[in-house]
């Protein structure tokens, strides 16, 4: 909340053939829904303002070149969804009412960083996690957006990784099956970190061509040796700075220098073993 800058979910996809303020305004209703619960009237009352948002804004689907202009955010959406409160839409006051926390935090009615550092951090860990799970996949969305228009990479080497900590909160993330599926080919990487293979989908897991398995509790050993093709002796036998990685087909036992070990050892201009 004490942040200067946000994440605009409104922001559009720029793709003259899968893009555009109709498209983006389905896109962001159904992530608000899955996460908000939206009712059917709901959903098409927020179909109906965020359009009206976009047309505000001189944004229209019909004019390419208008998607250019600065999207409207959080801040628009509230201001209409109040002037139809005023006109006695009953409808909007119980939109209000759903959207009142997502409001009250401002992350999605600040301005967007334009993100062209090199290495970017962006902590979500303080937002409830309904909120933190919009912005994160709004984010993703953007990034894979962006990656399609710069079209598929030759040699399918990556342009950008995406790393998320805390999977768990983008478990139902259409972003994250699509990045995880198609992603590679437009130069875009995604790495997901989670204590439980309970909160990767099954397309994640299916998909991912590299997967690192760290101690796991008893109990779901052998879940964990099932999904990720590995002997259960070996997963129960895992201990701390130890893992089980899968190469496709390839698996290996492998032990980790931590991260403190590697700094004291070059300061001490000592070669870490690999």
């Amino acid at each position: 909340m004490a942040s200067p800058y946000g994440i605009n979910p409104l922001t559009i996809n720029l793709d003259p053939e899968g893009g555009g303020p109709n498209l983006q305004a389905i896109a962001v209703t159904a992530t608000l829904k899955k996460s908000l619960r939206f009712g059917p009237n709901q959903e098409g009352l927020m179909l109906e303002i965020l359009s009206k948002c976009y047309e505000d804004q001189g944004i229209t689907q019909s004019d390419v070149n208008s998607w250019k202009n600065t999207p409207p955010n959080f801040a628009n959406l509230k201001e209409e969804i109040e002037e139809r409160i005023e006109d006695g839409c009953n409808e909007s006051t119980k939109l209000l009412l759903k959207l009142a926390a997502t409001f009250q935090y401002g992350v999605f009615s600040r301005e967007q960083p334009e993100f062209k550092e090199k290495h970017i951090r962006v902590d979500l860990s303080k937002l409830p996690p309904e909120i933190g799970a919009i912005a994160a996949e709004s984010l993703a969305w953007q990034l894979m957006n962006i990656h399609r228009l710069m079209g598929e990479t030759g040699d399918k080497l990556p342009k950008t990784y995406i790393f998320i900590d805390e999977a768990k909160e983008l478990k139902k993330s259409s972003a994250c099956d699509r990045i995880i599926a198609d992603g590679r080919k437009y130069g875009l990487g995604l790495v997901l970190a989670s204590q439980s293979e309970r909160h990767l989908s099954p397309d994640v897991i299916g998909n991912s061509s590299t997967k690192i398995v760290l101690p796991v509790d008893q109990t779901e050993v052998k879940k964990v040796a099932s999904k990720f093709r590995l002997a259960e002796k070996k997963v129960a036998a895992l201990t701390q700075l130890t893992a089980l990685c899968r190469f496709g087909t390839h698996a290996e036992y492998v032990e980790i220098l931590p991260y403190y070990r590697r700094i004291e050892a070059n300061d001490l201009n000592y070669d870490c073993p690999e």
